[in-house]
Order: C-alpha cells, then structure tokens, then sequence
C-alpha cells in the first residue's frame, strides 16, 4: 500500500489515534477480549496487520500472535516499533502458504475487499483454523458511499450485510455476531474531515499530519459513544463467524 511509503513512521500516528481507525481497534479489540474469557483463545493469527497497532495490543495482554501483510514497509514499521515477544511479524501472503499452523481465531480487519476472489480467500481462511474456530472480520459496507478513496485504497467492492454472511456461510462458518459500526459522529468525521483531507494530501508531495492531530486522542473518547447504535448506515461491519 502507497501509504506506508509515502507516510513512513506517521502511520503508525494516524493508524492509532485517526478516530475510524481507533474505534474499530477499540471494537475488535473489546469482542476479542470477550471472546477469550469464555472460549480460551490462546493463538491468534493476523492477516493484512499494516503496521501492527492491533497485533501489538493483544500481544501485550497475552495472545500469541503471527501477524502477516504483503507490504514489506509495514512490516518494517510494525518490527521496529513493536518489541513484544508474543508478536511475530511477516511479510507473506498467508492465505496462499501451505501452513501447517492451527489457530483459535483469525482476523482480517479492512482486508477481504482487497481480494478479487474473496470467497476462496474465506475457504482458505477456514482451512487454518482449529476445529470451532472463530473468524472475526471488519469491511467497508455500502457501495453508495463509494468515492474515489476506495479506488485509491484498492477497495474492489463495498459489502452488502447479505452478501458477506452469504460467502462466509457458503465456506462453512456460522454467524455469530454483527455489528454495524461509524455511525452517527464518525458518518460525519469520514464524510466531512476524513475524505476531504485524505483526498487533498494524496495529491501533495509533503506528507505531514496537522498540528491538531493528538488532540484526536481526547475527541476519540466521544467517538466512541457510536458503539452504542448499529444501524445499517455506517460506514462499516464487522462480522464474527465459527467454523462449523
């Protein structure tokens, strides 16, 4: 991905504290905790970590975590700023290895929309899991919120709710949970703030975060409150699903 060249060690800033990306962090984040407590997720395997903000956290509270992304600069990134012993970083395609590694939980956070054939990479998915396995998943929703940033960002589909659980029952897996999310205030922050700056950065040379961007880490505390609707007009779904 272009952004983890052209920004450098400022992504991991703007993937820990830019609020879309801190409260889906905090979402999966929480569920996984959650989930852990009652079925004793130990191994987690991580595809597509970008610079490992996710992975690092739950390596910090005690998981053992293989986190993977094709792209060597963020995984560059994700080794140099992450020390925890729980977390392995690569640079691999995961999903085409032929591994052997079994694991309690997999997690593809804003990845399968990169896929051109997302169905078989959700088969593949299920083949490295343990048996009743989880697999938690986080997409862009909504086509009618397509804007050029999703053809900048290598989105090859917006989801339907429909669509999602369809492929990933067809692969075998059980619905467990669904979770709408960025709705209400993030509807506004990714429409109104998020897009425009996004879109004006990518045609400028200089790469540099504004000067207001830690004070997000106070706004991000009421950004969280939209955690309490699920409504279908996020911007986003997370999905978790048990192998059958």
């Amino acid at each position: 991905m272009k952004a983890y060249k052209d920004w450098g060690k400022q992504k991991l800033v703007i993937d820990s504290i830019e609020p879309t990306h801190y409260v889906r962090t905090f979402l999966v984040y929480s569920t996984i905790k959650k989930l852990a407590g009652t079925y004793g997720i130990k191994n987690i395997c991580e595809i597509g970590c970008g610079v490992g903000i996710l992975s690092s956290k739950l390596g910090k509270s005690g998981f053992n975590v293989n986190a993977f992304d094709l792209d060597r600069n963020a995984v560059r990134l994700a080794k140099r700023h992450s020390k925890n012993e729980n977390v392995n970083f690569f640079s691999a395609d995961v999903l085409r290895m032929d591994t052997k590694k079994k694991y309690d939980l997999v997690l593809a956070v804003e990845v399968i929309e990169h896929i051109k054939d997302d169905a078989q990479a959700i088969k593949n998915i299920g083949k490295m899991l343990n048996p009743n396995g989880f697999f938690l998943l986080t997409v862009p929703i909504n086509e009618d919120y397509r804007t050029e940033f999703d053809s900048r960002s290598g989105h090859i589909r917006r989801y339907t709710e429909k669509d999602l659980t369809d492929k990933l029952k067809k692969a075998g897996f059980a619905i467990i949970k669904i979770k709408y999310f960025n709705f209400p205030l993030l509807w506004l922050w990714y429409f109104k703030f998020y897009l425009p700056y996004s879109s004006k950065k990518s045609k400028s040379q200089r790469k540099k975060l504004p000067f207001y961007v830690h004070l997000l880490k106070i706004f991000n505390k009421v950004f969280l409150m939209d955690l309490c609707f699920n409504s279908k007009k996020a911007t986003n779904i997370m999905v978790l699903s048990r192998k059958n």
